[in-house]
């Protein structure tokens, strides 16, 4: 009898305790200190802003390459660490942010089967001006394209853990297979492990 009173008072502490506890969530700033060795959001976002705004710099590269807002594709990022990072985001920051500089312009390499529809929807429907229905074929070809690498270093010494982390963008010219900018950016953290008793 004993036991089956104790059982119960544990059931119900339980469910009192359950209903009690709570989730808090709040928001927190891009350029918060670090936490980890790992690459964190605000590391990822300074590394693009900073090789984005040192092509958008090189007066030479602008020069050369950018008059008339050269059409430019973009291949994913490559991760060659051992973090996990959604690439593609990264990519696309990247070229968020070339777009917004109004220097060049970008084919989407991604045409549809809904791209496809439209354009034949246009040509055979009989509702829309031949003269002004998008053609086939007629899209634009990129000139240029954006390739990148995201490397990683780790040296462990006792409880000390050094991470070191290498962005590498590339832009290569389509026309004469020349790269025609580069750049690197480094990051480089430590973190040390609190060992108990210590």
């Amino acid at each position: 009898m004993n036991k089956i009173v104790i059982i119960g008072f544990m059931v119900v502490g339980a469910a009192v305790l359950a209903g009690c506890s709570t989730t808090h969530a709040r928001e927190t700033q891009l350029d918060m200190a670090p936490k980890t060795a790992a690459l964190e959001p605000q590391d990822v976002r300074r590394t693009i802003e900073k090789m984005v705004d040192s092509m958008l710099a090189d007066q030479e590269f602008i020069k050369e390459y950018c008059t008339g807002r050269p059409v430019l594709d973009i291949a994913t990022f490559k991760n060659s660490s051992t973090m996990h990072l959604n690439m593609k985001s990264i990519t696309d920051s990247i070229r968020t942010k070339l777009i917004r500089s109004r220097k060049f312009k970008f084919v989407d390499g991604s045409t549809s089967g809904q791209d496809l529809k439209m354009m034949n929807d246009q040509a055979l429907n009989g509702l829309t001006d031949p003269t002004k229905a998008v053609q086939m074929g007629r899209q634009s070809a990129a000139q240029m394209y954006l390739y990148g690498d995201l490397s990683e270093m780790r040296n462990q010494v006792n409880s000390v853990t050094d991470r070191y982390y290498k962005f590498t963008l590339n832009m290569k010219d389509l026309r004469t297979g020349e790269i025609a900018w580069t750049d690197e950016q480094e990051i480089r953290k430590e973190e040390v492990r609190n060992v108990m008793g210590f």
